[in-house]
């Protein structure tokens, strides 16, 4: 039963042993109910996610360490399973896939393989700021389609059923206008035997520049960039950059000074002031990308001290970042919101570890880590926050998304996105993992448009250990218009805030150490020294939970929805093994 379809994100790789990077399958999900004008409004929300800066970092990351490392479709080695967790989580959120794990698909699979009866989008994520989309009605040989082709095959021109379903359609069409349109080449080369070429077939044109696959640019090209480098290195050697200092205000001289100072390793001492000029020179001083720096953690502190209000910080692909420099920008830095952390040696050990100290997170909304965008991973990060709500169509009817470290902000907004969606429907569009994957928007910023800082446990380890604060929904299924919730710390003690832990926890939910409701919840963050929720946004949560009539769960009632946890984490353990590995 249903109308299925699947997705596939395609990019181009270098393959194992070759040089020349060539299209494959790097993420595939099945749908059970997809059709007609639904994968144009998905692909069209999924297109928007891929191209904010935030996302594409990530994204572009994840296909770079694919290069050199997997065969062609069928040719060994094979890619993993989840070869792109993050890249699949934005797929499965756009797609309003109520559950990820059920929904993925093995990326080595052939694009015709799936159970099949509404087609298949094929999404190129290369260049992720530039995408390319298809859609097929059936595969293989048959060539892409566009928007209008698709939902053409559903609602003829013509024959739709009234001016309005037709107003509709149009809009739904001229969403995704303007947005390129993947060949039946590029198709061909991601899965050779499914597409075979024909005879006077042309190679693929790639209509992006791969940033996964090219050799970045130096950014020194002009002859006067060129004669530069050596006044600067001069300048160094002798700790006398005054006249270099003097250029930073010239014309595209700042970005110069940043390219050569970005070859150097090690990092001189005496060109922090000169990269902070150029910085501030650029306006980069609150956003501030120092990756591929070779610059140590004191030089990153002075650095950073130099410039105004720095809220977002990049410190990837550096040798000399360790644990204790992301400790010391937590740290020293109260205004940062955001930090990111791709291809360093900081481990998920050390991170975790550090995530039992929360009160370093406090002001943090973002911190970029491969730990926190994988949900494939049979272990996950402590938790620092779980929302748990039954009613749900997943495994056991309870759905769980656990958090590392969160304001109270993220907690009225999340909260928000999800009682607002399942007003309007028992299955809300919004799953639980979707609406706490999330950073707080601000002004008039879209749900469509959201950041997305981190992917939300769907597993219920954290809660099982009692770590971090717990959120219990008790709405039942299907939705009546009326609900019980409460906050909930574990009588085991928060550990994460430096509390002691009680030699007596069993693991199981017999007691509890607080149990408020949400203002009595945001007034223990605003003790704990958290940042508060914006007054408005609170205001308009507690009016959401009056209009469904919401009530305090009392201790009995709280025990009794933890009580089948610790058994829905065992059959979860051991689904998880036989679905990944």
């Amino acid at each position: 039963m249903g109308q299925r379809h699947q997705i596939f994100l395609i990019a181009k790789i270098i393959p194992h042993k070759l040089t020349e990077a060539k299209y494959r399958c790097i993420a595939a999900m099945h749908h059970q109910w997809c059709y007609g004008s639904l994968p144009l409004l998905a692909t069209r929300r999924l297109l928007t996610l891929l191209k904010k800066p935030e996302h594409s970092q990530i994204v572009r990351e994840e296909l770079r360490v694919l290069n050199g490392k997997y065969g062609r479709w069928r040719v060994a080695p094979k890619t993993p399973t989840v070869p792109c967790p993050f890249s699949s989580f934005l797929l499965s959120v756009s797609f309003n896939m109520p559950d990820f794990s059920n929904a993925v698909l093995d990326s080595n699979m052939g694009s015709s393989q799936g159970d099949n009866n509404d087609g298949i989008t094929i999404v190129d994520i290369t260049d992720p700021e530039n995408p390319s989309y298809c859609f097929s009605r059936r595969v293989p040989c048959r060539a892409p389609l566009t928007a209008t082709q698709y939902i053409r095959a559903y609602y003829p021109a013509g024959e739709t059923r009234d001016a309005a379903h037709e107003e509709t359609i149009l809009s739904t069409i001229a969403a995704l206008d303007g947005e390129s349109i993947l060949t039946l080449q590029m198709l061909k080369e991601a899965w050779p035997q499914e597409y075979p070429s024909q005879p006077g077939d042309e190679a693929p044109t790639s209509v992006h520049n791969s940033s996964s696959t090219a050799t970045p640019s130096s950014g020194i090209s002009s002859l006067s960039d060129l004669a530069l480098k050596p006044s600067i290195d001069h300048a160094l050697e002798t700790s006398n950059i005054q006249d270099i200092e003097r250029l930073v205000w010239l014309p595209g001289r700042a970005e110069a000074i940043m390219s050569i100072l970005k070859a150097r390793n090690p990092f001189p001492d005496s060109a922090v002031p000169l990269l902070a000029q150029a910085l501030n020179h650029l306006e980069l001083n609150r956003n501030v990308d120092l990756s591929n720096f070779a610059l140590s953690t004191a030089q990153i502190l002075s650095l950073v001290s130099n410039l105004h209000d720095v809220q977002d910080l990049n410190i990837s692909h550096n040798e000399y970042v360790a644990i204790d420099t992301v400790r010391a920008l937590l740290e020293s830095i109260p205004s940062l919101k955001r930090l990111v952390l791709l291809g360093s040696s900081v481990t998920d050990q050390a991170l975790s570890s550090l995530l039992m100290n929360q009160k370093l997170f406090f002001n943090l909304e973002a911190l970029i880590h491969p730990l926190f965008l994988d949900t494939t991973k049979k272990t996950t990060f402590p938790n620092a926050f779980a929302f748990l709500t039954n009613g749900t169509i997943t495994a056991g009817g309870m759905s769980v998304a656990s958090i590392p470290f969160f304001t109270p902000s993220l907690i009225v907004q999340a909260l928000s996105d999800y009682l607002t969606e399942r007003l309007k429907d028992p299955s809300p569009d919004i799953s639980p993992q979707a609406a706490f994957s999330s950073t707080v928007r601000t002004g008039d910023e879209t749900w469509a448009a959201r950041t997305i800082p981190f992917v939300a446990s769907g597993l219920f380890d954290g809660v099982v250990k009692k770590e971090g604060w717990f959120l219990a929904l008790d709405c039942g299924y299907p939705y009546i218009p009326k609900c019980k919730y409460a906050f909930v710390e574990p009588t085991s003690g928060n550990a994460m805030l430096g509390a002691e832990v009680s030699e007596d926890a069993d693991g199981g939910f017999d007691g509890f150490k607080q149990v408020l409701d949400l203002k009595g919840f945001l007034a223990e963050m605003k003790a704990q020294g958290r940042p508060s929720a914006p007054d408005p946004a609170v205001n308009a949560l507690c009016a959401l939970l009056d209009h469904m009539k919401a009530e305090l769960m009392d201790v009995t009632a709280v025990s009794d929805f933890f009580q089948p946890i610790p058994m829905l984490q065992a059959i979860q353990a051991h689904n998880f093994g036989e679905r990944w590995f």
